[in-house]
C-alpha cells in the first residue's frame, strides 16, 4: 500500500500541492506565534538584565519602602562585598543650543558589572561638575564630550523677579538611552555627590533597591545574613532571578496574547481543514475506477481506508514542516528589520526555537489533515469491486439538496434562529439593565454568534447554491453564453461548492466583526475625547511668567497649527458647592472664539453645569465665589483642562483679579501629526523661552487622541493580517475546487469546444465561475460579520443603555469584495489553462 500511496500523490501532485499551501499557512502561523511571544519573553528579561547588570545580590525594600543612604551604607561596610550600586536616578531639565530637554540621572557605577547604562563615548563623571549625556539628548543638542550643558533646578519660585536657578557641568561622555529606566526618559550618568546634592534640593533621599558584587572568595549565605542584619526586613535575590521576576512584570500578559494569537491560529486551522476535505472527498471520487480495481483484485476495505490516511499523513507531515521552516523563516526576517531600525532594544540575534516551537505546530497540522481526510477515507471503502468494469458517465448535475441534507439543514436552521434569538436578547437585556450584569450579556452574545456561525456552516447548502443561481442569473443577463454556463455549472454540484464557500464565509465574517468593532470603537472612542478633551494643544507659562510675542508667534507659524486663542490670567481659589480648589482663572476677550479651538463649544458659553475637572465658563447659570468673594455666574464648557476658569471681560472686571500669566490655546489641522506638531511646538519653546527662565508647559488632547487612535487602528490591522490568514486558505480552496471541476468535466468542455465554444468563452466561463464562487463567500461573510461586530460592538462600548449605531467599514469591505473578484479570476488561470490546452478530439477520446 506505500508503492501504491506513492504512485497515487504523485498523479495528484498538483491538487496536493494546493492543499499542502493551506496546511503550511496554518502551521506556519502557529509556528510565528510561538516565535513571536518567545522573542517578547527573551527581550523583556534582557531588557531587565540591562537595568540592573550583572549583580551577584539584589536588595528590594518592602513594597512602597526605599533605602535611603545611611542604609546604603551599612550595606557597603558589610565584609565580603566589593561594589554597591544604588538603584533609583534623579530627573532634571538639561538646556544647550537654545533647546531644553528631560533627562534621569543615575549613579555612576562604582563596578562595571553594575552599570546601567553603556557608555559610548567619553569618560564617566567624576565629580559634581560633570555628567554623561544620552546620545539622542546630545545629538539633538548638537554638543558632544567637552562641551559645556545647564541644568536647570527642579524647582520654581514663582516670583518673576527671579531666575530658575542652573548650574553649569561638562559634558564628560555620552551613553546608551536607557530608555524606560528614567521614569520613560532618556537615562544619563552623574556622580553620587551630585544625585545626593540634587535629592537635598528636591528634599528627597532614598533609592529603590540596590544591588552588589560580592568580594573574591566572599561566602554568600554569610553575606545575606550580614545584610538581614543591618537592613531589617529586606528581600535578596540573585541578579538572575531578580531580572526574571521583573520580565515577568513586562510580560505577564505574553500568556494571554499568545493563546488570542493561537485562537486566530486555530480559525486557520479549521479552514484549511474544510479545503482538505474537501479535496481528498473529491479525489476518492475521482479514483473510484482505481479503487474499485483494487478492490476487485484482493485489496481489502481497510487497506484501502489505510491508504487514504497514509497519504494525508505524508501530506500533513511534509506541509507542516514546511509551514514550520514558512513562520521561522518570517520571524527571522522580521527580526532583523526590528533589530536594524531599534538600535537600543535588546532584541535577541536569532528567533528563539524551543521544542514547543515545532511540536506545536507539527502536531496540530498532521492532526488537523489526518482528522479533515477521515470522512473521505470512509468514502473509499463504499465503492463496489464491480464498479470498475461499469463504463464511466459524465457526472450529473444535482440540482437541488437532496433529502440526505435535510437533518443536517434543519439542525443548521434551528441553530441559526437560536443563535440569532440568543444575541438579540443580550443586547436587549444590556440596554435594559445598563451596568447590571454585563458578563452575563456578553456572554450570552458570544455565545449567541458561535452557535449561529455553526448554524450557518451547516445550513449553508441551502444558502449558498441560491446565492449562487441569484448572482449567476444576474451574470447571465449581464453578459452571454460563457457567463450562462458558468451559472449553470457553479451548482452542479451544491456539496462541494457549499464547502468551499463555507471556507471563505468564515475567514470573511471574522475579519469584517474586527473591522466593523474595531471601526465602530474608534469612532465612539474619538467622539469621547472629542467631548473630554477638546482642546488640541495648550501652551502655558508657569505662574509668574507670560509667553513672549515671539513665542506666540512662533507658535502660531508652526506648520499643522490652523488656530489660536491666546489667554491671560492667574491662579485662584474657587469655591462652589462642590467645594474649594486652587484653578487657573483665565480671561476671554471674545467669547465667540472659543469655538475655533475648543472643539466642544459652539456659541462659547454653552448652558449645562458639572465639575470643576471638566472646566469651567460664565454665562448667567449658577454662581462660583473666586478668592475675593465676589460671585460670578457659571455653565459648563466640556473637555476643558481641568480646574479651569474662563471668564469674559465682564465678569473678570468683577473679581478684582489681576492678570500675571498667559497661554495660548491651539487647534490642528485634521490631517497633521500631533506628536510631530507637539514636538515642534516644544522646540519653539525652548528657542524663545529667556535663559534660566523655566521653560512653558505644552499640553493638549491631541497626541492622546492620537495615540488611542494609533493603538485601534494597530489592532485592527494585526487583527485582519492574522484573519486574513483564514481567507487566504479559503481562497486556495476555490482554485482546487475549479481545478478540480476541469478534471471531472473534461470531456463535456472538449464536447461544448467541438460544438463552438472558443478558448476565450472557455476561459471566460471558469473565471466567471470562480468568481460566482468567491462573492457568494465573501458576501454572505460580511452580512455575518457585520451582524456579529455590531452586536458585539453594542454589549462592549453600550454605556448607560445608550444604542451604539452601526459604523460599517467600508474601507475592509471594498478590500475584501475586490480581493474576492481578483482571487476568482485568479484561481481560474491555471484550470482554464488547462483545460483549453487539451484538443477536443483527445479529450473525448479519453
Amino acid at each position: 500500500m506505500w508503492r501504491l500511496t506513492v504512485a497515487q500523490m504523485r498523479r495528484s501532485i498538483a491538487r496536493l500541492v494546493a492543499v499542502g499551501i493551506a496546511i503550511a499557512l496554518g502551521t506556519g502561523f502557529v509556528t510565528a506565534t510561538f516565535v513571536t511571544t518567545s522573542t517578547i519573553e527573551q527581550t523583556a528579561l534582557a531588557a531587565a538584565r540591562a537595568g540592573v547588570g550583572d549583580p551577584d545580590l539584589v536588595v528590594q525594600p518592602p513594597t512602597y519602602e526605599t533605602l535611603d543612604d545611611t542604609q546604603i551604607a551599612a550595606i557597603e561596610g558589610i565584609d565580603g562585598v566589593a561594589a554597591v550600586q544604588p538603584i533609583g536616578s534623579s530627573w532634571r531639565d538639561v538646556t544647550a543650543g537654545g533647546l531644553t530637554s528631560a533627562v534621569a540621572f543615575s549613579p555612576v557605577s562604582p563596578d562595571e558589572r553594575l552599570g546601567q547604562v553603556t557608555l559610548l563615548e567619553g569618560a564617566a563623571p567624576a565629580g559634581t561638575g560633570e555628567i554623561a549625556l544620552p546620545a539622542s539628548v546630545a545629538s539633538r543638542f548638537g554638543v558632544g564630550v567637552g562641551d559645556d550643558v545647564t541644568i536647570l533646578a527642579s524647582t520654581w519660585t514663582g516670583d518673576a523677579d527671579t531666575v530658575r536657578p542652573s548650574q553649569q557641568l561638562v559634558v564628560s561622555g555620552l551613553t546608551s538611552d536607557g530608555s524606560g529606566l528614567g521614569f520613560g526618559m532618556p537615562l544619563g550618568l552623574a556622580s553620587r555627590d551630585l544625585l545626593k546634592a540634587w535629592q537635598v534640593e528636591d528634599d528627597w533621599s532614598s533609592w529603590q533597591g540596590a544591588t552588589l558584587v560580592l568580594a573574591p572568595g566572599a561566602d554568600p549565605a554569610t553575606v545575606e545574613a550580614a545584610i538581614v542584619a543591618a537592613v531589617p526586613d529586606v528581600t535578596l535575590m540573585s541578579g538572575e532571578d531578580f531580572a526574571r521576576n521583573q520580565a515577568a512584570q513586562f510580560t505577564g500578559g505574553v500568556s494571554v496574547f499568545r493563546g488570542l494569537i493561537l485562537a486566530f491560529a486555530a480559525v486557520a486551522l479549521a479552514v484549511a481543514g474544510i479545503v482538505i476535505a474537501n479535496t481528498f472527498t473529491v479525489l476518492v471520487a475521482q479514483r473510484t475506477r482505481t479503487l474499485a480495481l483494487l478492490r476487485c483484485v484482493g485489496a481489502t476495505p481497510r487497506q484501502v481506508r489505510r491508504s487514504v490516511r497514509l497519504e494525508a499523513l505524508v501530506l500533513g507531515i511534509i506541509a507542516s514542516i514546511a509551514g514550520i521552516l514558512l513562520g521561522l523563516g518570517l520571524g527571522q526576517a522580521v527580526l532583523s528589520i526590528l533589530r536594524a531600525v531599534n538600535d537600543g532594544v535588546p532584541l535577541p540575534a536569532a528567533v528563539p526555537v524551543d521544542g514547543w516551537t515545532i511540536l506545536v505546530p507539527l502536531v496540530a497540522g498532521v492532526l488537523v489533515t489526518v482528522i479533515s481526510a477521515s470522512g473521505a477515507a470512509r468514502l473509499a471503502t463504499r465503492v463496489a469491486p464491480l464498479a470498475a468494469l461499469r463504463p464511466v458517465d459524465a457526472p450529473a448535475a444535482e440540482g437541488r439538496t437532496g433529502r440526505r441534507a435535510t437533518p443536517r439543514v434543519v439542525t443548521g436552521w434551528v441553530l441559526t434562529i437560536g443563535g440569532i434569538a440568543a444575541m438579540v436578547g443580550a443586547m436587549a437585556w444590556s440596554r435594559a439593565n445598563p451596568g447590571g450584569a454585563f458578563e452575563l450579556a456578553l456572554l450570552l452574545g458570544v455565545l449567541g454568534g458561535i452557535v449561529t456561525l455553526i448554524g450557518v456552516v451547516l445550513a449553508a447548502i441551502t444558502i449558498v447554491p441560491a446565492a449562487i443561481r441569484l448572482l449567476g442569473r444576474a451574470a447571465g443577463a449581464l453578459g452571454g453564453p460563457a457567463q450562462r454556463l458558468a451559472a449553470t455549472n457553479s451548482v452542479r454540484n451544491p456539496g462541494r461548492t457549499t464547502s468551499t464557500a463555507t471556507a471563505l464565509i468564515v475567514g470573511v465574517s471574522l475579519v469584517t466583526m474586527m473591522a466593523t468593532g474595531a471601526t465602530t470603537a474608534r469612532v465612539q472612542l474619538t467622539q469621547m475625547l472629542d467631548e473630554q478633551l477638546a482642546v488640541d494643544v495648550t501652551v502655558t507659562a508657569p505662574t509668574g511668567t507670560t509667553l513672549t510675542a515671539d513665542t506666540i508667534a512662533g507658535i502660531q507659524g508652526v506648520d499643522g497649527v490652523v488656530d489660536s486663542l491666546v489667554l491671560d490670567g492667574t491662579n485662584a481659589e474657587v469655591t462652589s458647592d462642590s467645594g474649594t480648589i486652587s484653578a487657573a482663572v483665565w480671561r476671554v476677550a471674545e467669547p465667540g472664539s472659543l469655538g475655533s479651538v475648543v472643539r466642544t463649544a459652539d456659541d462659547g458659553w454653552p448652558r449645562e453645569y458639572a465639575a470643576f475637572a471638566d472646566g469651567w465658563v460664565v454665562p448667567k447659570d449658577g454662581s462660583i465665589t473666586l478668592g475675593d468673594a465676589s460671585e460670578v455666574p457659571t455653565g459648563l464648557l466640556g473637555g476643558l483642562p481641568d480646574f479651569t476658569v474662563l471668564l469674559d471681560s465682564e465678569a473678570w472686571g468683577h473679581t478684582g483679579l489681576t492678570a500675571d500669566t498667559s497661554a495660548i490655546w491651539l487647534a490642528l489641522a485634521p490631517d497633521a501629526n500631533p506628536v510631530a506638531v507637539s514636538q515642534a511646538i516644544e522646540d519653539v519653546v525652548s528657542r524663545t523661552v529667556d535663559a534660566g527662565a523655566p521653560a512653558p508647559i505644552v499640553a493638549g488632547g491631541a497626541v492622546e487622541r492620537a495615540g488611542y487612535t494609533q493603538i485601534i487602528d494597530t489592532l485592527l490591522i494585526v487583527v485582519v493580517g492574522l484573519l486574513g490568514v483564514a481567507v487566504v486558505i479559503a481562497l486556495i480552496g476555490v482554485a482546487n475546487t475549479l481545478a478540480l471541476s476541469v478534471v471531472e468535466r473534461r470531456r463535456e468542455n472538449a464536447l461544448l469546444r467541438a460544438l463552438g465554444l472558443t478558448r476565450s468563452q472557455l476561459r471566460w466561463a471558469l473565471a466567471t465561475e470562480g468568481v460566482l464562487l468567491a462573492l457568494v463567500g465573501a458576501l454572505v461573510g460580511i452580512v455575518l460579520g457585520l451582524a456579529f461586530g455590531w452586536i458585539g460592538s453594542s454589549l462592549l462600548l453600550g454605556v448607560a443603555g445608550a444604542s451604539v449605531p452601526l459604523v460599517v467599514p467600508w474601507s475592509t469591505i471594498g478590500a475584501v469584495v475586490l480581493v474576492a473578484l481578483v482571487s476568482g479570476v485568479l484561481a481560474s488561470v491555471l484550470p482554464a489553462r488547462g483545460a483549453v490546452r487539451v484538443p477536443p478530439v483527445v479529450a473525448l477520446a479519453s
